[in-house]
């Protein structure tokens, strides 16, 4: 299969793609250029807002606000007046800590992991963001912590570190949002590309991005094959996520950082958004919730 370009962006780290269902629209980040877009399907418009640091992830709120970990800290986006309103500061007393990839669990939960901006491994953690703008740390010593996905039942959260080239499995407790019983569900060969963000689809399969790999493949959880492979034409594949009125479009997202002035002539839509009809459904997104 081979994915379609929805937006030449030239995104630097594009990631972090999140369908707001209330919209029907897409939103994104690219981490390294400061910005977050929004691509609308009905006009094929884009919208794009810039800030003075990096985002590394958004959930939304509602219809006019997200939940976004900036470098520096979590902060309430209000979209129309491009406000932002800083709740908690978990890292910024270290300048080479950033944020990278986050999403919101069934209850409401925001689950964000941080990185070494010079991959320095076991510097990074994965924290839990509850309403009310508590947190904790629920995985730490993590490397380049990555993609997370819950399954259709809501009893088991999938996590990649992509340093560790595999994806883990915990149990979701659903009455209080604690994971436990760790174990490897898929384990992946470096020569297929790292492992980056990933999405479930309604059978739980993963959809995982592979950085370095140039696709996207869909995997087993439970016998941990490969099932099917999305070619892209850019090398650094970020992340995917289900979107549109049926939830059957897969928009992937690429980088273009880190390549070289050879890669980027022979793959210019590096850093692009793309999207395909892969014959599978995701599950809704999961909003922030403010209070308990």
């Amino acid at each position: 299969m081979e994915a379609r370009l929805v937006y030449d962006s030239k995104s630097l780290l594009g990631e972090g793609p999140v369908w707001h269902q209330n919209l029907q629209k897409l939103f994104w980040v690219d981490i390294e250029g400061k910005k977050i877009n929004c691509y609308d399907p009905k006009d094929d418009s884009i919208v794009t807002h810039t800030f003075n640091r990096m985002p590394g992830a958004l959930v939304p709120i509602d219809n006019e606000q997200f939940l976004v970990a900036f470098e520096d800290g979590i902060a309430v986006y209000e979209w129309t007046i491009k406000e932002l309103t800083y709740q908690n500061y978990l890292w910024k007393d270290n300048e080479k800590i950033r944020a990278n990839d986050g999403k919101c669990d069934p209850n409401g939960n925001f689950w964000i992991g941080t990185m070494h901006l010079d991959l320095q491994p076991k510097a990074g953690n994965l924290y839990r963001i509850n309403p009310g703008y508590s947190s904790g740390i629920k995985i730490s010593e993590r490397t380049i912590s990555n993609g997370l996905a819950w399954s259709s039942d809501k009893q088991t959260m999938y996590y990649i570190d992509t340093f560790d080239n595999c994806v883990y499995a915990y149990n979701f407790d659903i009455d209080t949002s604690e994971i436990s019983q760790k174990r490897i569900v898929i384990t992946i060969d470096p020569k297929l590309g790292g492992p980056d963000g990933m999405c479930i689809d309604k059978d739980d399969r993963l959809w995982i991005a592979h950085w370095g790999g140039s696709c996207v493949r869909q995997w087993d959880t439970y016998t941990g094959s490969i099932l099917n492979e999305i070619n892209l034409p850019a090398p650094h594949v970020t992340s995917c996520t289900f979107g549109g009125a049926n939830l059957d479009e897969l928009y992937i997202t690429t980088a273009s950082t880190g390549l070289s002035n050879t890669q980027l002539s022979d793959y210019p839509l590096s850093g692009g958004l793309f999207k395909i009809k892969t014959g599978s459904t995701g599950l809704a997104t999961s909003f922030f919730k403010v209070h308990e």
